[in-house]
């Protein structure tokens, strides 16, 4: 076996499995265990379906899109995988040999700073199998022959163990947990999957490059190595390189990573972590961009895995996505594996199937609306009952995933058109453009979110309100100095709330403000046409709603047959805060919203 391939890409997501509840909790690294999830399904999912990608071609042609020929050079079937003559100058950036060396130090290295006073780990060996054990020698023989560990004298160690991989071969890990918790965090940030896709639009061709052993790319800063040890019966040894585990494992190779492609990001390249993503706007200048890319990872001594990259294609899959110019869908593989999620019969089993769907729930309308009578189960203290509520709401979940939209790429120069409705126990909302082809509104985004106790307490229209408030505060990025006023939709109940406010509570006066930030129009829209945010929201709990009181309006209902524009609105707001009383500023404190 490839010395590169016994630690690589996914282990993380492996070691992931054996990682207690506190490294859950690792504010560091907890953005990455949502990514290790997704990755630890794709694997289960990936050997269950080898026979058919077997089959697979390494070649095919895709019409109606800007390039006559699409071809998709990552090939899926035992063959040797093809680099497109293009790129042929860059052959060393795919050489396994030339990876395996060891590489230099540099100004990137990851630190491993304790914090003082913190116990050490002096863990003990963990009994093998006699396969393991066969195994175990040779992993040792050929990370201490490429220089990627050391024989140590180190006073810490932490265990080694395997895992099996699909194909049934082992994986080895190092529980890191005990040396984490004596670890200064590394603050870095990882980027935000949703806003990373975002960048897309107006593109046409993608390549995507997958770095080979990524973490061992970078070397432990000198001095620190010690920290790294691991035992085994055959001895401690250190690593040279960064080892998968390390809770600042992710944050160093984001950072480094970010700092070798700097002048592409945001342009023509979306990285996270080990994965690369090339886009452009037609094949021409595709072959610029990738050339202009490889040579960046050439220069750093970068290298890349052939047989998991893919060239110049119209359509990729990418973090658990698929991409097309088209917009963006869930993976094909995905959605089988929850068409085909058998019914929780546990607490675990519901958080099982909850962590892989939150996922995708960007796809769903009203997802946690939808989800509550699952999520209800999780409360502690209570036994786990299967209700025909929660039946009935699993199944409805696993049809919306499987026939969840395309969500289009957002396009800065086009007007954004919000949808956002309450029910007593969640809110929801999408984010639309409008097509220039059809003329239909398409969906970029669904959000959703369950209400609090204390929001539930909230009036009709105040919850209403504040799923216009939750739906800009989570499009903020593209609503806040959009080239044109944000169109809300609102059906007559909306309107009849902003029309008719004759006193200002303080909660209200907040969300004042906040409104005053963005620039915005609210239209009537009737009930009956608010099909992708009010029916969805009333799932199951149209006959729990509050219903108001409406005073006599400030401003007449007929008024309301016309867009209110966003000046309006925050005039009413003023007025009526204006005859509220400075006493009865406080009345609420109680359901503040920060």
């Amino acid at each position: 076996m490839n010395t590169g391939e016994v630690i690589e890409g996914t282990d993380v997501t492996d070691m992931a499995q054996a990682l207690n509840e506190d490294l859950a909790h690792n504010e560091s690294v907890s953005g990455i265990l949502q990514h290790m999830q997704q990755e630890i399904e794709r694997l289960k999912m990936e050997n269950t379906s080898l026979k058919q990608d077997l089959s697979r071609t390494n070649c095919y042609q895709e019409a109606g899109t800007e390039q006559s020929t699409v071809l998709h050079y990552a090939s899926l079937t035992q063959d040797e995988p093809t680099l497109p003559p293009e790129y042929s100058d860059f052959k060393d950036v795919f050489d396994p040999v030339k990876a395996s060396v060891l590489p230099p130090h540099r100004s990137y290295d990851c630190r491993i700073d304790l914090i003082p006073g913190a116990p050490l780990p002096n863990n003990r060996v963990y009994a093998l199998t006699d396969e393991e054990t066969k195994y175990l020698r040779t992993y040792l023989d050929d990370l201490l022959q490429s220089g990627f560990i050391r024989h140590s004298t180190s006073p810490v160690s932490s265990p080694l163990f395997f895992i099996p991989k699909p194909d049934k071969s082992l994986r080895a890990c190092i529980d890191y947990r005990g040396l984490n918790k004596a670890t200064i965090k590394n603050k870095y940030p990882l980027p935000l999957i949703p806003v990373l896709l975002d960048q897309l639009r107006h593109s046409t061709v993608y390549t995507k490059l997958d770095l080979r052993g990524a973490y061992h790319l970078v070397r432990v800063k000198e001095g620190d190595e010690w920290k790294t040890a691991f035992k085994t019966k055959f001895g401690l040894f250190e690593y040279t390189v960064m080892p998968f585990g390390l809770c600042n494992a992710p944050a160093a190779f984001q950072f480094f990573i970010n700092e070798v492609l700097h002048e592409f990001l945001d342009v023509c390249v979306i990285v996270y972590i080990d994965d690369i993503l090339i886009y452009s706007k037609n094949s021409e200048e595709h072959t610029q961009h990738v050339r202009a890319v490889l040579s960046k990872l050439k220069e750093n001594h970068l290298f890349a895995k052939l047989e998991k990259c893919t060239f110049n294609v119209s359509k990729v899959d990418f973090l658990g996505y698929c991409l097309s110019p088209q917009g963006i869908t869930m993976d094909v593989k995905k959605i089988s594996a929850i068409a085909d999620w058998p019914e929780p019969s546990s607490v675990k089993d519901i958080q099982k199937f909850l962590g892989f769907a939150n996922f995708y729930r960007r796809f769903i309308a009203h997802f946690a609306d939808i989800a509550a009578p699952i999520t209800t189960l999780l409360r502690k203290g209570q036994r786990f009952l299967w209700t025909d509520e929660a039946a009935h709401a699993f199944q409805l979940l696993e049809q919306k995933f499987t026939s969840a939209p395309i969500l289009k790429h957002p396009d800065p120069d086009l007007p954004f058109f919000v949808e956002a409705d309450a029910s007593q126990v969640a809110l929801g909302g999408v984010l639309s453009q409008r097509d220039a082809v059809d003329g239909q509104l398409h969906p970029i985004a669904f959000y959703s979110k369950k209400l609090l106790p204390a929001e539930q307490n909230y009036t009709v229209a105040e919850r209403e309100l504040l799923a216009i408030k939750v739906a800009f505060s989570e499009w903020r990025h593209h609503l806040m100095g959009a080239k044109y006023p944000v169109t809300i939709f609102s059906d007559h109940r909306n309107l009849q709330f902003f029309g008719s406010l004759k006193a200002l509570t303080p909660r209200q006066m907040r969300w004042l403000n906040f409104f005053s930030t963005f620039d915005f129009v609210i239209t009537y829209r009737p009930g009956a046409q608010q099909i992708q945010s009010d029916v969805l929201s009333r799932y199951g709990h149209t006959s729990d709603m509050k219903q108001d009181k409406i005073g006599e309006p400030i401003i007449p209902p007929q008024k309301f047959l016309a867009p209110v524009q966003q000046k309006e609105f925050i005039t009413d707001l003023y007025n009526a805060h204006m005859q509220i009383a400075p006493q009865d500023w406080l009345k609420d404190s109680h359901n503040t919203i920060q």
